[in-house]
């Protein structure tokens, strides 16, 4: 996985380099994009949650985007509603199969960064450092980059069983490049979410 991105840092350095955009806001907002004045407008949503639900968000809250997860949600739910709408019309056939793609992408997009989670137990400072540091490249990867991820696994002793938790899923990454570079991109940032999470006490000096 490491030698693999790092073949793409030389195709990066040649690009524009964009910074990916940073969340900072804990409040939920549904977002919408003027195409012709190409302004962002920010509509405020409430959200509410049962109290223990509150408890339990109060000594994580600052981990994770509470915004940008509403968002996701919110978008996953409203394709879904479409979807439904969509079934009684049958000439919308390619629109509803790509939305159920999206749908499905998502997921796996999920499962990866749950599964980067979970390994990032077996990763060492220098390796935590490095995928931070090519970060940028992940709109780069290829359908190549799961045979990667899975060696890279197999080097630091990941279980095989602890990887896929969905047997849909391991067929779908066995036919689908799309969701192999998705899959990936998701491991990325459930590795890249421990390490902020962390990065701080790491990088203190005793």
């Amino acid at each position: 996985m490491i030698d693999y991105i790092l073949s793409l840092e030389k195709l990066y350095v040649m690009q524009q380099n964009v910074s990916p955009p940073v969340f900072m806001q804990s409040t939920c907002y549904c977002i919408r994009v003027d195409r012709f004045r190409e302004e962002v407008v920010s509509h405020r949503v409430t959200v509410a949650v049962p109290d223990a639900l509150f408890e339990r968000l109060q000594p994580v809250k600052h981990h994770f985007n509470i915004s940008a997860i509403c968002q996701e949600a919110l978008e996953m739910v409203i394709t879904h509603e479409e979807l439904k709408l969509e079934v009684t019309q049958p000439d919308n056939l390619v629109d509803r199969l790509q939305a159920e793609k999206k749908v499905l992408l998502n997921k796996v997009r999920q499962a990866g960064f749950e599964l980067g989670i979970r390994s990032s137990s077996k990763l060492s400072y220098k390796e935590f450092r490095h995928f931070e540091r090519v970060a940028p490249l992940a709109g780069s990867l290829d359908e190549e980059v799961l045979e990667y991820l899975w060696s890279f696994l197999d080097l630091k002793e990941y279980p095989q069983e602890l990887r896929m938790q969905d047997p849909d899923f391991v067929y779908l990454l066995e036919v689908d490049p799309a969701s192999r570079v998705v899959f990936a991109q998701g491991w990325l940032d459930g590795v890249l979410s421990v390490w902020q999470t962390i990065k701080a006490q790491v990088e203190t000096v005793q």
